[in-house]
């Protein structure tokens, strides 16, 4: 998933209204990011495969430091140890559940690509398999937790446009022609997107972080 990801930024925000937004963006994509740097370095692995994934046509090959359970399980616990005591327990418990639901969200999207411990006992039950239906699912659940975050906003024009936009960027990857694309510029064009968001995030609620410390 894409824009799911950050429909849990959304529901994070709802209960932990302290924390800002763009930091909860970018804890819910971290595994990720994360992932597109090793990729880059050589360290882990992604391959084109339109057969083994329809949708987004990419196949996670060997990712045991990012994309694995057990090792979104020990980032997450880093993520909480670090706010933990340089914040609180509170942005610490937040931010490490965001951390640890990528792994959850993408394994309902992905066909059996991401390992359980290590890079064993690939699991994902394979949304994916059904392009429109799983597109559907995942803009249906972005825009209803946006809605659920900013329904009883008095200015929703920023948090407007932050979806629109994110709907607009992510709709290319249902309609773009089959064809295989380079690992190193999906990797850039991926972290590219990995810093627009949480840039836009930040744009929402620049007034209200002008009166308050970054994070």
């Amino acid at each position: 998933m894409f824009i799911g990801h950050y429909a849990v930024g959304f529901l994070l925000k709802k209960r932990f209204k302290e924390i800002p937004l763009w930091l909860l963006f970018i804890a819910v994509q971290f595994v990720d990011i994360l992932t597109f740097i090793l990729v880059l370095l050589g360290i882990e692995r992604i391959s084109y495969n339109p057969t083994s994934n329809p949708f987004l046509r990419t196949l996670l090959e060997y990712v045991p430091f990012t994309h694995s359970l057990s090792s979104s399980l020990v980032i997450a616990f880093v993520v909480f140890l670090i706010f933990w005591k340089f914040k609180n327990k509170i942005w610490g418990t937040a931010l490490s559940i965001g951390v640890l639901s990528h792994w959850f969200i993408d394994v309902i999207a992905h066909t059996p690509d991401l390992p359980l411990v290590w890079n064993s006992f690939k699991v994902g039950l394979g949304l994916w398999n059904f392009p429109w239906l799983a597109f559907l699912i995942e803009v249906g659940f972005f825009i209803g937790a946006g809605y659920y975050l900013y329904k009883d906003s008095k200015n929703i024009k920023r948090p407007v446009i932050l979806i629109a936009l994110a709907i607009i960027l992510y709709t290319p990857t249902m309609f773009a022609p089959e064809g295989e694309v380079p690992v190193a510029v999906v990797s850039i064009m991926s972290l590219s997107l990995y810093a627009i968001f949480p840039a836009l995030a930040y744009w929402i609620e620049k007034k209200k972080l002008n009166n308050k410390k970054l994070w």
